[in-house]
């Protein structure tokens, strides 16, 4: 397991539609819990921390937190990642708006900012969230990559992280305790592809699938089982093209042998056969 970080912090968004219509998505849909707002930005609870999902208004690229052990290990990692780019160390104001200690932050092949965050401030408040969609912890993020070998490297050498299996070209990214917390997938398209929120089981995953058609939220896969990380998992697509959905029972820890290398096909992304409306999970072939 990398030593490096800690968890997967946050994910930040820009608001094409206002922050406004962000609220209403992510805390009447999603559930999750409206945290800290000003008039340029809204943050989003799903868990102790103060955020995991946040809008900026002005933003011009989604951006990825991890949480990193140690302020030296932002100097290790600047190291690391300067054959890749610009590191930028964050300053007092960008800190601040960010609510860490200290970070630095650096763009990804794919166009998506990578920001490695010390010390992000935790809520002493219980999350309670808008309706009771049974979400425990913040899941994953999967990208959209156009230049799948360039971001691997990117992940690996300069981020830290550990291969903990590939379906196809698509790689699922090992940083802490879970199987994967970041999955790079090919896509004719850079940036955001999907983020899921750990809910308690099963139930909550057919319960949320339900509240998605309901409530008119275009399901894009699923409900399915990942097959590498065995995770039960239901995503619909949200106003701004993002897929949001949920995950539970994902695996801990690396596969025993190592990384697995699995077939480039629609079974490998989904072992109950749920067709998906997204090429991305269809692998190669793009079987049913």
């Amino acid at each position: 397991m990398t030593s490096f970080y800690r968890d997967l912090r946050y994910l930040r968004l820009p608001a094409p539609q206002g922050l406004e219509a962000a609220r209403a998505f992510a805390a009447g849909k999603l559930g999750l819990q409206p945290g800290d707002a000003t008039d340029e930005a809204i943050h989003f609870r799903s868990d102790m921390r103060n955020y995991s999902l946040s809008y900026w208004k002005d933003a011009d690229q989604p951006a990825i937190g991890l949480t990193v052990a140690r302020r030296e290990d932002l100097d290790e990692r600047t190291a690391a990642l300067a054959p890749f780019g610009t590191v930028q160390r964050l300053d007092a104001d960008a800190c601040r708006k960010r609510q860490i200690k200290d970070g630095i932050a650096i763009t990804a092949p794919n166009g998506v900012a990578v920001e490695l965050v010390w010390r992000p401030l935790t809520s002493g408040w219980r999350y309670h969230g808008t309706r009771d969609a049974g979400i425990t912890d913040f899941g994953a993020i999967s990208l959209a990559c156009t230049d799948i070998a360039t971001n691997e490297a990117f992940w690996t050498r300069g981020i830290g992280a550990q291969v903990a299996d590939w379906a196809g070209d698509a790689v699922y990214l090992n940083i802490d305790a879970a199987h994967h917390r970041i999955a790079l997938y090919p896509s004719p398209r850079d940036g955001v592809l999907a983020v899921t929120w750990e809910v308690e089981g099963m139930n909550n995953i057919m319960q949320n699938w339900y509240f998605f058609q309901k409530n008119q939220i275009p399901v894009v896969h699923g409900p399915g089982r990942q097959v590498a990380s065995n995770a039960i998992f239901v995503l619909g697509e949200g106003p701004d093209g993002v897929f949001y959905g949920y995950r539970a029972e994902t695996a801990q820890g690396l596969p025993s042998g190592g990384p697995r290398q699995f077939l480039d096909e629609a079974r490998s992304h989904c072992a109950w056969g749920s067709e998906s409306q997204a090429p991305e999970f269809r692998g190669g072939s793009h079987d049913d």
